[in-house]
């Protein structure tokens, strides 16, 4: 039956256009060819969607109910999936990945409106010397995110040329695009976008650090001098995102990405689940 995260889609899409859905209507979703629902599954994706302020089960006599019994499945006609609203379930999401206040960048200008600064997440790794490698990084996340961007969109003539001859064997955009089309078989279409970030950047002399010490190679072949090594960068494509877009269901994309004159050229470009 259908049972993968592309059924979520459709749930959560219905669920905030009509605000209470029938759990047979629900049901519905996931159901399998011939209409066969497996009680197990179903449970299973609405445990991994729920947050207790989204959405709420309510049974025939108006209390809150739970999807982990038999008795929603056993007459779903009298029972319907609530939904409570989006802003706690973004939040949850939201805070794995967002800035945090720097205590000691605080600005007052009148009580109760500051200017503060901001500490990103998620560390850059530097290989090499730091004087200009966020300007590096800065370019290598602007090329993933154009990149990103064409690949979802389709244009896939303009980042074909973004290859380089001398990528990892096997990974061409067509095998990239083979990828995607296997996992949307699951997840549903990915037609969107987000997380762009640089892992890690290669700047500069970087003569002092052994490849095994910093994985300065990255598994980039030994075909393309070190010195041409620019960077890894991340991204993710998603297929199932909330009203404000931010993701449910997403896969990351890796590059690996080499300069070749003058220009950033992809050696391997790879797509897997988790960070």
């Amino acid at each position: 039956m259908a049972t993968g995260p592309k059924e979520i889609r459709p749930l959560l899409d219905a669920l905030i256009e009509r605000r209470t859905l029938p759990f047979d209507e629900v049901l519905a979703i996931f159901a399998g060819k011939g209409g066969k629902v497996s009680q197990g599954a179903v449970m299973e994706r609405l445990n991994f969607l729920w947050n207790e302020y989204l959405f709420a089960l309510i049974g025939p006599d108006g209390a809150e109910a739970s999807w982990n019994e038999d008795a929603p499945f056993k007459a779903p006609a009298g029972y319907t999936l609530r939904f409570l609203g989006i802003a706690a379930k973004e939040g949850v999401i939201a805070g794995t990945v967002a800035d945090r206040i720097d205590e000691q960048d605080i600005q007052e200008v009148v009580p109760g409106y500051v200017w503060v600064g901001l500490k990103r997440r998620n560390d850059l790794r530097i290989v090499g010397e730091q004087a200009g490698a966020t300007l590096l990084a800065e370019r290598l996340r602007a090329f993933t995110h154009q990149f990103a961007f064409d690949l979802v969109t389709g244009q896939h003539v303009r980042i074909a040329g973004l290859f380089s001859a001398r990528a990892v064997k096997g990974q061409t955009l067509d095998t990239l695009l083979t990828r995607i089309a296997n996992l949307e078989k699951e997840y549903g279409r990915f037609d969107y976008f987000d997380r762009v970030q640089v892992i890690q950047v290669i700047n500069g002399d970087s003569s002092a650090v052994k490849d095994s010490d910093g994985n300065v190679r990255m598994d980039i072949p030994k075909s393309v001098p070190r010195e041409a090594i620019r960077g890894w960068t991340e991204y993710e494509l998603i297929s199932v995102r909330t009203p404000h877009g931010l993701p449910v269901h997403e896969m990351t994309g890796t590059l690996k990405i080499i300069e070749e004159d003058g220009f950033f050229r992809i050696v391997d470009a790879t797509v897997h689940s988790g960070y």
